[in-house]
């Protein structure tokens, strides 16, 4: 038995693609390519919004800085990682001089005597105050194309951030993904198709009067579009990784 893998469209493809959904060659299809790139682009920029692709970036923190521009491929930074820093003057003020906040369980009371884990969250509670107010622990926030770290960082460290992207190519995304495009690529061409059929009920051939189809189109479109709405919201969770 031979192997069979699918081959993904490319976007040039994906045209080929609607066009015979509509019936070409067959019939005349009022559509010009420009409709047609439209009507993938805004596929695209749909999944991107609703669901989209998680990758990985990472940039180095310099002492002194607290904002760092953003590649343009970055939609919407979702997390941040911080390099594990040396060891830091908080733990100067830890009461039990503990290093990477790990508190031996013998440190406390004995299990049956009263307060052993209250003990436990009020240490806790109690490092990472010191943290805070020493500037410890850092946070970040993107506003724009620019991610910002507070506070202003004090050494040279790396980060880690995932991200949503914007820019993709529609032949490598996955089987279910790529789906999700054609299908909305296509049943955005329809509103444009439907559109353009609805301006007229009926138009005279060679074997006389035929009418059109706009306004089937234009409620298919309509249909498939809150359809796509509704399985892209169930997909979008969790969003996959991709890399390179």
């Amino acid at each position: 038995m031979t192997a069979f893998r699918s081959q993904l469209m490319d976007e040039a493809a994906l045209s080929l693609w609607i066009l015979r959904r509509l019936g070409a060659p067959q019939w005349k299809v009022e559509l010009t390519q420009c409709n047609l790139d439209d009507a993938i682009a805004s596929a695209k920029r749909w999944f991107a919004a609703k669901k989209g692709l998680m990758r990985l970036g990472g940039l180095s923190l310099v002492a002194g800085r607290p904002d760092y521009p953003l590649p343009d491929e970055v939609d919407a930074v979702i997390s941040v990682s911080f390099e594990r820093p040396e060891p830091d003057v908080s733990t100067i003020f830890s009461p039990f001089l503990l290093m990477d906040d790990e508190i031996p369980y013998d440190v406390f009371a004995a299990p049956q005597s009263v307060g052993l884990y209250s003990s436990f969250v009020q240490t806790l509670q109690y490092v990472d105050t010191a943290k805070r107010v020493l500037g410890a622990d850092l946070d970040w926030r993107q506003h724009d194309r620019v991610l910002y770290i507070s506070p202003t960082p004090g050494e040279s460290r790396r980060v880690v951030y995932q991200y949503k992207t914007s820019v993709y190519a529609i032949d490598q995304l996955s089987e279910i993904d790529h789906d999700l495009i054609k299908r909305r690529a296509l049943a955005f061409a329809k509103m444009d198709l439907g559109r353009v059929r609805s301006k007229y009920d009926s138009f005279q051939g060679a074997n006389g009067s035929r009418n059109l189809d706009g306004e089937r189109l234009l409620e298919e479109a309509q249909a498939e579009m809150e359809k796509l709405d509704e399985e892209i919201i169930e997909l979008g969770k969790p969003m996959l990784f991709a890399t390179g």
